[in-house]
This record gives structure tokens, sequence and C-alpha cells, in this order.
């Protein structure tokens, strides 16, 4: 984070933050926005979930058909020290004609049409460090990626090559209200590390074709990539007083589809992944991780509604194919829904929100509920409350964990 390469692209963004200037063709652009967020528990012990302070800066030069872009984030968090620092987020160049285009550097790779969900959109892992609390834009996280493009009227093809490997960011800390240590009765401590290696045979590539046609857009996708998210294995410690968990890749296949169609105030989406040899923790945590085949399928319905009304609601269901109980760590049949309500009053000057994840066989919500009024021009304050609802599954694991939240935040 301290290296010379980002102190001069740090100052020479800071330098132009206050103007865009245009020249020859060429012009300068920069953006970003200062934030703090602070959530309360709403159940015992009552205590402060997170308190977050975060100034981020972004960056397009254009000039001709090439175009550079930058961003980076300082974050300031109130109880956990490894969150708070300077953080690289995006930052690449473009270069882009008439039918031609090519993408390299440190990027956000977004597939399928799936809200909130990831079927095909797998390429970008997510930081999980607040579970789902965080901004979408926060919780992507970008990859080290290639990207060549062929334009027609109404095709794009795309090739893509990861030369490097990115794990998700997973909350580990003990004092984590959001971390994945599991309770046991003796002391767990997770292994860092055991990530694949920089070599060519452990790049991930992939190709994404997608039609933009009259009346109907689809797509389809293969990747050849890693389990991003870790299975983990476990044992004993030489000593017998603790549990040690050891995070496991794995080489997988992901072909996919999906689809758009508008249909007066509604869209109806679709999409599709088939993933070959998905690696899974096996039932009893010491045995070595499964390899099995993922179903999956999802179908939504937009609904774009008079007086600035929003509906959009999401069915999701994976099937394991020869699925063994005694192997595997992972139900057969998994049936999520989402449903999004937005309202927008007072001259689109505040925003009455629902975004609710539902977990159909375990009976678990996580529901967000927020309000956004903008103040100014460019002030936003934001609050909203988190409700966590169930016993199983992987949103009953944080039954405990309702919220509820203040945000403001300044876009320059």
């Amino acid at each position: 984070m301290k290296t010379p390469f980002l102190f001069l692209l740090t100052l020479l963004l800071s330098l132009g933050a206050c103007y865009a200037q245009e020249d020859d063709g060429a012009s300068l652009q920069l953006y970003g926005d200062i934030g703090s967020y602070h959530a309360l528990r709403t159940s015992s012990p009552y205590n402060w979930m997170t308190s977050r302070n975060r100034f981020r800066l972004a960056g397009r030069y254009h000039f001709g058909d090439i175009r550079f872009f930058g961003a980076l984030k300082v974050n300031h968090h109130g109880f956990i020290k490894q969150y708070t620092g300077i953080f690289p987020h995006e930052f690449y160049m473009d270069y882009t004609t008439t039918h031609f285009g090519f993408r390299a550097g440190k990027q956000i790779v977004i597939r399928g049409v799936a809200d909130g969900l990831r079927l095909n959109d797998i390429v970008a892992p997510m930081d999980m460090t607040e579970f789902l609390t965080q901004e979408y834009d926060d919780i992507r996280m970008a990859v080290n990626a290639v990207r060549l493009f062929y334009f027609s009227e109404f095709v794009t093809v795309e090739a893509m090559l990861v030369p490097t490997f990115q794990g998700y960011r997973l909350p580990l800390e003990p004092n984590n209200p959001w971390s994945i240590v599991p309770k046991a009765q003796l002391p767990v401590t997770v292994e860092q590390g055991n990530e694949p290696d920089f070599l060519l045979k452990n790049m991930e590539y992939g190709g994404h074709l997608s039609f933009n046609l009259p009346g109907i857009d689809f797509s389809l996708s293969g990747l050849y990539t890693w389990n991003k998210l870790p299975c983990f294995r476990g044992e004993l410690a030489p000593d017998f007083r603790s549990i040690i968990l050891t995070p496991q890749y794995d080489r997988m296949t992901v072909l996919g589809a999906d689809f758009s169609k508008p249909l007066d105030a509604f869209v109806v989406r679709g999409e599709f992944a088939y993933s070959f040899d998905k690696l899974y923790s096996a039932a009893l945590i010491t045995k070595p991780t499964v390899r099995k085949d993922l179903v999956q399928g999802l179908l939504g319905i937009d609904w774009y509604g008079p007086n600035s009304w929003n509906i959009s609601a999401q069915g999701l269901y994976e099937y394991i194919p020869n699925y063994q109980k005694a192997e595997i760590a992972t139900e057969e049949h998994t049936i999520y829904a989402t449903l999004r309500l937005s309202k927008k009053l007072i001259n689109d000057l505040l925003t009455l929100s629902s975004f609710g994840y539902f977990d159909i066989k375990n009976k678990a919500v996580f529901n967000r509920f927020s309000g956004s009024y903008q103040v100014l021009d460019g002030l936003l304050v934001n609050v909203g409350y988190d409700l966590f609802h169930g016993d199983k599954g992987m949103l009953g694991t944080y039954k405990n964990n309702s919220e509820v939240w203040v945000e403001a935040v300044y876009k320059f």
C-alpha cells in the first residue's frame, strides 16, 4: 500500500480533485465520496457492531481511444485495526475502437442478471468481513485481468485471462461479530494462505458471448476458475489443545447462460449455471474435501411502476447431483428467494426501500429496511434496520446480529 506508484497516483488524483480539465481531446474527471457508518446491535449485549469512516477517490483520464481509471479507498475502522488503511480498489487501462476493445489491470468483472445472488457472477470475489451489510460496490473485489472484446451491432464477444488468484476476504477476527470461525469445545484457529501459486497452469480464463437483440438480451459464458470461497479441512493441533482449519482450493469449470426481456412495465430475467467439480467441505470437518457438480437456476421479475414504485422478486434453486448426505456438509436442495421494494417520495428526495433474502428450506431471513434522504446536493443521510431471523443455514448463523444503523455520505 505504500509503494511509490500508489503514492504518485494518490498525489495526482488529489491535486486534480477540484477540477476537470479538457485539452486537445484529453479530459480528466475526478469524483468520490466521504462517508461515516455506525451500527448498533438490537439485542443483548446491545453493543456496537461496527463504526467506520471512509474516503473514496476515483479518476478517469480520456485520451482519444484510450482511457485510464483508478480508484482507492482510505478506511478507518473503530474496532478492527486490520480494516484501517489505504486500499487500492481498481486500476486499469481501456482501449476501444469501433469493433475491438482491450482492458487490462485490476478491475471488477460482473456477469449475469441476478440481483444480490451469484450464479455466473463468480469472477469477482467478495469481501464478507461484514457479511452483506456493506454496499455491494464495497463487497465486490477487483481482480487482475486482461480482457479482449469484439463489438458488432448486436453481438459482443469477450475473452478473459486472470493471471493471479484472488479469493474471498473473510471475517476471521475473534472480535468481529460477523466472524465465520465456528464455536467448539476446543479453540479454533484458521490458517492463512494455502492459495494457488502464481503459475501459468493456475491462471483463470473464460469467455463471454452476449446478444443485444430487439426485444431481448441474452448471453452465454464459460469459465475455468477456482472456488474463491475456500472450503475448510480441520485437524487437531499436535498438542491436542486446539483445532486447526486449513483453507482448501481446487479447480472447477462453470458454464452459464442468462436472459433479460422487457414486457411493458416489467422485465423478466433468468439465469442458469452448471458447475463441474465444485469443492465442498466434508460432513465431518476432519475428512478430505469433496468435489460435486452443482446445478443452479434463477428466475426474476422487475416492475417499474408509476409514482416511482419499484418491485423486484427472484427465486433461486440449487441442486447437487449424486448427493450423499454422509459425505458433504451442504444440503442436496437449496431454495432462496429475494424481494426488493422501493418508493421515492418528496420530489424524489426521500427513498424508502426493503431488500430481503429468504432461505426457504431453513426458514431464515435477512432483510435490510432503509430510508435515504438527500439533505443537500450530494449529501445523503441513510438510516436503517437489518433483521436476521432463523436458526439454520447461513442466515441463521447471524440470528443475534440484527442491528440499527445510520450513515452520512457526501458525494463529490
